[in-house]
């Protein structure tokens, strides 16, 4: 039986780059968030839980590579 290789779906050389680029968008989903909840008197619940839900997984994600570039293998 012979072995298989692995092949990472994201190049570990793409680590930094994907970890910023997640990072500067969930920054900037976050600053939208931050501006429809100080403008708009009348809000969505859904609008802002969606935004927020999103922003999260863009951060976790930022943060999951972010660890990976820098050779912490979580």
């Amino acid at each position: 039986m012979e072995g298989k290789y692995y092949f990472p779906p994201v190049s570990e050389n793409q680590h930094g780059l994907l970890s910023l680029v997640l990072f500067v968008t969930g920054f900037l989903m976050f600053s939208w968030l931050f501006v429809y909840q100080v403008t708009n008197p009348k809000r969505s619940l859904f609008k802002e839980v969606s935004l927020a839900i999103g922003v999260s997984l863009l951060w976790g994600f930022a943060a999951l590579f972010g660890l990976l570039w820098a050779g912490l293998y979580v």
